[in-house]
């Protein structure tokens, strides 16, 4: 059972695919499927920062009545 990475495992391995990908000649496939992974880690990365987000509003808010 694979476990769910938390935010800055993510970060972390964005930044091995983005290394990957910039810095050696892969093969085509290879590239295709780092990129998709990189993609798909992005939109977990901008969900969580917009729960966030709406987590921290909702205190201000709070503590602004």
């Amino acid at each position: 059972m694979e476990k769910k990475m938390n935010f800055e495992e993510r970060v972390k391995r964005l930044d091995e695919i983005v290394e990957k990908i910039s810095s050696k000649a892969l093969p085509l496939e290879e590239s295709l499927k780092l990129y998709e992974e990189g993609n798909a880690i992005i939109r977990e990365l901008e969900e969580a920062l917009k729960q966030a987000q709406e987590k921290v509003e909702k205190i201000v808010d709070i503590e602004d009545k």
